[in-house]
């Protein structure tokens, strides 16, 4: 698995995410930005930036996302994120983690995500409600469209992607679905 643009990341964080108990939203806004994923466990979020390259960029837009998150990841691609990773010291400084996802997209936490320094509750609070009824549909890449009530639809996405997007309470299928593709013995 070849990354070739920051959409082939979001299949696999999107899973890691889940696994760590997160209930997961593509392109959520906060403060006049959007978090490429947000994850939301009870009053906890956690938010993620997905950048190819450019990891000084990917930090400065998480240090922002810290005024709503209890936790900030920046993910970026193996390669990537071993020349960013020789910067650790300014990821630990910020409070923002590491995210390396290797080819065969294994996800690997070189560095910890802190507890946000900059929380601001009221924003915190702001964000759940946002994560609730995430108004605006986005259309992505990966074949997945997030709903105007936070459901997510399938167009056409990976069968690993189809059984993560299942498993989810309230995920609505089309006709057109994938999960066809997807044997029970997987």
């Amino acid at each position: 698995m070849a990354f070739r643009v920051e959409a082939d990341l979001r299949e696999p964080v999107a899973t890691w995410l889940c696994d760590e108990g997160f209930d997961v939203r593509m392109e959520v806004p906060i403060l006049g930005r959007r978090a490429d994923l947000v994850g939301s466990r009870g009053a906890t979020v956690a938010a993620i930036e997905m950048k190819m390259h450019r990891w000084g960029e990917a930090l400065r837009q998480a240090i922002a996302y810290q005024l709503g998150a209890d936790r900030v990841w920046v993910a970026m691609p193996l390669a990537a994120a071993s020349r960013a990773y020789r910067q650790r010291w300014t990821f630990e400084a910020e409070g923002v983690g590491l995210l390396a996802v290797d080819d065969r997209g294994r996800v690997r936490g070189p560095i910890r995500a802190a507890p946000s320094p900059r929380l601001l509750p009221f924003v915190r609070e702001k964000l759940l409600e946002t994560l609730l009824t995430h108004a605006s549909p986005v259309a992505s890449p990966s074949g997945v469209q997030v709903l105007e009530d936070g459901g997510v639809t399938l167009l056409e996405a990976e069968p690993s992607f189809a059984r993560f997007l299942a498993s989810r309470p309230g995920t609505a299928f089309p006709s057109r679905s994938v999960l066809s593709m997807v044997s029970p013995s997987e």
